[in-house]
């Protein structure tokens, strides 16, 4: 029979196995992380593309949890898994009993006047999570891009953006009122991708055209052409 004390079934829901909560934690800081980490990947690209900013070599800031630490206090019981896990051994195939697994739960004033737990008698979890260097096959920052500048570029004019091609009797890009145009190529060495911007910089009014190309594949993506 179904108990109705809502503040067993409280008890019941809070409930969780310990290894559930040290998971959850995990993957909330991991959320968090990716969330920073998309922030900084946008700022950079917001950088490179940007045809002021892009000429000074800025980076954007990343972040990171230096350590995380978790400190449970719970009450923790032992419960077994109800069906037999099967293991193999050289000789034959036998059935062990069923894992012991610890349940926690957490402990609030309701739980210790409910269950009249003493709270000094309350476990105590502490959990440090720290960032580690992931593994690595090279320096990919200080390895040399596969493409040349000049590669790039006829990439970025045949990727279908609307660049100003048109020279002016000077030699300069420019188009029929006038406007001359810039042409800047930045490559980013930790996304391994090139920027290619066009711009005009004594009209503010006229959009700038933004080509991505990536250096492994040498395929081009249109970013921006306002």
């Amino acid at each position: 029979m179904a108990t109705t004390d809502p503040l067993a079934n409280a008890v019941e829901t809070f409930s969780a196995p310990i290894e559930s909560l040290i998971i959850a934690l995990g993957q909330g800081i991991s959320q968090a992380q990716q969330a920073m980490d998309l922030n900084s990947i946008t700022t950079q690209q917001a950088i490179d593309t940007d045809p002021v900013l892009s000429q000074y070599g800025l980076q954007a800031t990343w972040y990171q949890f230096p350590s995380v630490n978790m400190q449970l206090k719970m009450s923790l019981s032992v419960t077994q898994d109800q069906t037999p896990a099967p293991a193999t051994n050289l000789a034959s195939t036998i059935l062990l009993p069923g894992r012991l697994r610890l349940i926690a739960q957490p402990l609030s004033a309701s739980f210790q006047n409910q269950f009249n737990y003493d709270a000094q008698a309350a476990t105590q979890v502490n959990v440090t999570i720290v960032p580690v260097p992931p593994p690595k096959s090279g320096d990919q920052v200080s390895t040399p891009p596969r493409m040349t500048a000049d590669k790039v570029q006829a990439v970025a004019l045949a990727s279908g953006a609307p660049f100003v091609n048109t020279k002016n009797p000077a030699g300069a890009i420019a188009d029929a009122a006038g406007n001359i145009y810039t042409m800047a190529i930045n490559f980013n060495a930790a996304a391994r991708v090139w920027y290619v911007l066009q711009y005009a910089p004594s009209n503010a009014a006229i959009p700038t055209v933004v080509v991505a190309v990536d250096d492994a594949t040498q395929t081009a993506r249109i970013i921006s052409t306002t």
